[in-house]
């Protein structure tokens, strides 16, 4: 039962010391030594795009966003409060990013609203702002959290958005992480490949031979019963002159 106990034990040991280790590695490899998480998106779109504050200060770390406008197209970013963010773009036409996925290091986004957006370089609400004709990169520092940016182009389509997030603390977490599985997994491993040691006799008659001591002569005839005193009564009731005595011969 202990020895099933042991095994089961190893068995999930190995199984979670694995995971842990895989993913550690995994996140390791993706976020680099610099500790940078970078989200992808295409949206392929003229309609403007916004980020939210559950997006942008979701943690406390600057956040960079740059946007890549298709050829001969330009790019406009600004900040703003997210109240006034969302009362200048209304209800006209807009893509929303709404989260992350790290399985595939993605921004999730939804299309809502209807109608063309209005001018929105025009309005005096923004807090910071940058254009140009080729990719734009704008830091959202978390000091003014919460805040709304908002991404359009002019004579081009919106060809990538990229949201990227550095802290140095991540790799070295999952560096730890995948420490601490490989041990778990050694450990499991090494639970399920050790055998149960056969336990040996203690005591003080331990290394005493417990075979009776009457019968350490096996090899003695039985059926010679013969006392060893007769022996020595015969020699001395030999006569000494006896001619036929073999010493008395011999001299």
């Amino acid at each position: 039962m202990a020895t099933l106990v042991k095994r089961v034990a190893g068995a999930l040991l190995a199984l979670a010391g694995l995971a842990l280790t895989v993913v550690g590695v995994w996140f390791a490899a993706q976020l680099g030594p610099s500790g940078t998480a970078e989200f992808r998106m295409q949206p392929d779109t003229t309609d403007p795009v916004l980020i939210g504050p559950d997006v942008l200060n979701r943690v406390d770390a600057d956040v960079v966003v740059t946007a890549t406008p298709t050829a001969g197209g330009s790019v406009w970013m600004a900040l703003a409060n997210p109240s006034d963010a969302t009362a200048v773009v209304g209800g006209s036409r807009h893509v929303a990013v709404t989260g992350v996925s790290v399985s595939d290091w993605t921004l999730l986004s939804t299309t809502t609203g209807s109608g063309s957006a209005p001018a929105l370089g025009a309005a005096d609400l923004w807090r910071q702002q940058d254009d140009a004709a080729g990719p734009v990169s704008l830091t959202v520092q978390q000091s003014e959290a919460p805040e709304t940016l908002v991404v359009t182009t002019e004579g081009g389509q919106l060809s990538s958005l990229t949201l990227a997030v550095t802290d140095e603390s991540w790799f070295v977490e999952a560096v730890v992480a995948a420490l601490v599985g490989l041990f778990l997994l050694v450990a499991g491993v090494v639970l399920l490949t050790t055998r149960r040691k056969r336990q040996l006799p203690t005591g003080p008659d331990v290394g005493n031979d417990s075979r009776d001591p009457d019968d350490s002569d096996d090899s003695r005839d039985p059926d010679d019963s013969r006392d060893p005193d007769d022996s020595r009564d015969a020699d001395e009731s030999r006569d000494p002159s006896d001619p036929h005595d073999h010493e008395e011969v011999t001299r």
